[in-house]
């Protein structure tokens, strides 16, 4: 079988001061700190024996490239990869994927050969005192598939049944297996917006003013899902004409571009002065973002911090003080029944998040498909390894 594979150069920045087990493992929290110079390559492997009690084996249907991937393959003027996030090399890149299940592992009870499954990217133990607690993204053993262990750019792959949520009413709805595992791969980016939205932040009541930052995959999942839960006002702020028509059919009812329009007035204008419930900030430009945030806060606002960047912006501490706001911080997807219930979603046709995908390619087609998504003029682009 076909597999895309990441590699890079183990050089931690000079400054940089590691443990013997970090450097052990080369394994560190922050990737734009320790991997130069990224390079790929596309591997033949054999195709996974026998599972583990515990695991199936997967024939990947279809997997997202998400902006942390792109960010893989960017490098500061350095040569260093951009993305400050966990990362071990080599791997097989991909976190965004659904596919067919072909092998079940002896103890598994509640999935079947032949079920399609959507797959959760954070891979948490459930011992650890954040597990226990219901934390699950804050994992003290935690790993990722397709940034410390093989995620979904090949074509077949293992994965513990604990991760796997069935998309069998999905694929009841949309009556295609196909279109079914494409719906499964966006999952996951959606989850990670719910997570925040949602989980961590608490959700908006009916009749709320949300307003989302960037309009990416992740900010079209925040638009979308602020209108199923009853926003009355979605803001979308995106610089790119597509990405904005893709708002709009998303369930946007204002797009504006931030650099070009007067958002903070547009904003104050609509909202009678009020300013918003909650923001949510998809671009990982946290400054410019934050400045706008603290412009347009309502009495009570939520801030939600979905997009990461390894910066350090100031923030108005006042500002939340004085209109009784709130700052959170979310990654990931793995509380709250985030995956089961965005499916849920979408198999009762309250959120449609196949309208986001833009381009589907082959794993030979997926260095193209990433300069394609670092011009921000697409959408979600979806890699199927069956198309060759």
């Amino acid at each position: 079988m076909k597999a895309v594979v990441l590699d890079a150069d183990w050089a931690p920045r000079g400054d940089l001061k590691l443990t013997p087990e970090q450097i052990a493992a080369r394994w560190t929290i922050n990737a734009n700190l320790t991997w130069q110079h990224p390079r790929v390559r596309i591997e033949e492997r054999p195709v996974p024996g026998a599972p583990s009690p515990d695991e199936v084996v997967l024939q990947v249907g279809a997997c997202g490239i998400c902006g942390s991937d792109v960010h893989m393959f960017e490098t500061d003027k350095d040569g260093y990869i951009f993305i400050p996030y966990r990362l071990a090399l080599p791997v097989v890149a991909g976190h965004e994927f659904s596919g067919k299940v072909v092998e079940v592992g002896k103890d598994v009870r509640n999935i079947r050969k032949g079920d399609l499954v959507a797959v959760e990217e954070i891979q948490w133990c459930g011992a650890c005192r954040a597990c226990r607690g219901g934390f699950l993204n804050q994992c003290d053993n935690i790993q990722d598939l397709g940034f410390t262990v093989d995620g979904g750019y090949q074509e077949y792959t293992t994965v513990k049944a604990k991760y796997c949520w069935s998309l069998s009413r999905v694929a009841e709805r949309l009556g295609s297996e196909e279109l079914a595992l494409e719906a499964g791969a966006l999952c996951e980016p959606t989850s990670v917006s719910y997570e925040g939205m949602f989980t961590r932040a608490g959700g908006i009541k009916p009749g709320s003013t949300v307003a989302v930052f960037g309009g990416g995959p992740i900010g079209l999942a925040a638009v979308a899902l602020a209108s199923a839960a009853g926003a009355s006002q979605v803001f979308s702020l995106e610089r790119m004409p597509g990405r904005m028509a893709l708002a709009r059919e998303m369930g946007a009812t204002m797009t504006l571009d931030p650099v070009t329009d007067d958002a903070v007035a547009a904003i104050m204008d609509a909202t009678d002065g009020a300013g918003v419930d909650m923001m949510v900030e998809t671009t990982g430009n946290f400054q410019p973002v934050l400045n706008t945030c603290q412009q347009i806060l309502g009495v009570a606002s939520k801030v939600v911090i979905v997009g990461m960047e390894p910066t350090h912006p100031n923030i108005d501490l006042l500002q939340f003080q004085l209109r009784g706001a709130s700052l959170y911080g979310t990654v990931g997807h793995s509380g709250g029944w985030d995956f089961p219930n965005v499916i849920r979603l979408m198999a009762s046709g309250k959120i449609d998040m196949r309208k986001a995908v833009t381009k589907r390619v082959g794993l030979e087609g997926l260095l193209g498909a990433i300069d394609d998504t670092k011009k921000r003029l697409e959408g979600k682009i979806l890699v199927k390894p069956s198309l060759g």
